[in-house]
């Protein structure tokens, strides 16, 4: 028989560990690991402020020359607009990302040269965001249409600087073959046919190609395709970089970024 009258004893445990904690302390951070996490979150910030800022170009350190064709200037020329030389209350010069002489250099834009008609439209779709850059849509925003104006026929009556070399190694000759062929079996049609014999550059819609920056060409290819570069008239540059290959985007840019200026003129 069951005693149900009785509780069974519990056993009583005599040696408790006075340094047992059911629960897991807390512990501190140790302050190396804070400066760490700080270091980097202000390093994070810094280049994120960086990327919204237009590269600076140093004529010297990116290797492009301080000259044009016929020209011993290093500075931007005497009448040219205040805007080019010193920026205004709103935004930096022109000059301080372009060059003395709207040369550019790598992935900034080379501008002397481009025509009046082809920098005023871009700048309006850097206005308009129809063309994405922070940076330029920033400085785009600020000037007036007279700025604009001045500003875009300053730079198209510039000498074209001389042209860069092709790096060694890229396939010139399939650059070539594109411009003045295309690639019909991959639906590629000649650069010609919209940018000119000598990629000069026709109306305001195709700008002139020859003596770019091939690398600030190649971006502009890879952004076409990409779909990050949307302006183009009837999305045609879209449709043609998405049918380039990665070498033949190398190719026609260090092609065109060749071009010497007797050739394109």
């Amino acid at each position: 028989m069951f005693n149900r009258g009785k509780k069974r004893p519990v056993p009583r445990v005599d040696a408790v560990d006075p340094t047992f904690e059911p629960w897991e302390p807390s512990r501190p951070i140790p302050l190396f690991l804070i400066a760490v996490f700080f270091a980097l979150a202000v390093w994070g910030g810094v280049n994120y402020l960086g990327d919204l800022m237009p590269e600076r170009v140093s004529n010297n350190e990116a290797g492009i020359p301080n000259i044009v064709a016929g020209s011993s200037k290093s500075t931007p020329d005497a009448g040219a607009p205040l805007l080019v030389s010193q920026g205004n209350g709103s935004v930096w010069s022109c000059a301080s990302c372009h060059g003395d002489q709207g040369q550019g250099a790598g992935q900034t834009p080379q501008l002397a040269g481009l025509s009046q008609a082809y920098i005023i439209k871009q700048l309006q779709d850097f206005a308009s965001g129809s063309r994405s850059n922070e940076s330029m849509r920033y400085v785009a925003t600020q000037l007036t249409a007279p700025e604009i104006n001045e500003v875009a026929a300053y730079y198209a009556r510039l000498v074209v600087p001389v042209a860069t070399a092709a790096v060694p190694g890229t396939d010139i000759e399939r650059g070539r073959a594109l411009n003045l062929h295309g690639d019909w079996k991959q639906d590629i049609p000649a650069c010609v046919t919209c940018h000119g014999e000598a990629g000069e550059g026709l109306g305001p819609m195709f700008p002139r190609l020859a003596g770019q920056q091939p690398e600030y060409l190649f971006s502009q290819l890879v952004a076409f395709k990409g779909g990050m570069r949307q302006n183009s008239p009837l999305s045609l540059m879209d449709d043609i970089a998405k049918r380039m290959s990665t070498e033949d985007m190398w190719a026609v840019s260090q092609y065109f970024g060749a071009l010497r200026q007797q050739e394109a003129n």
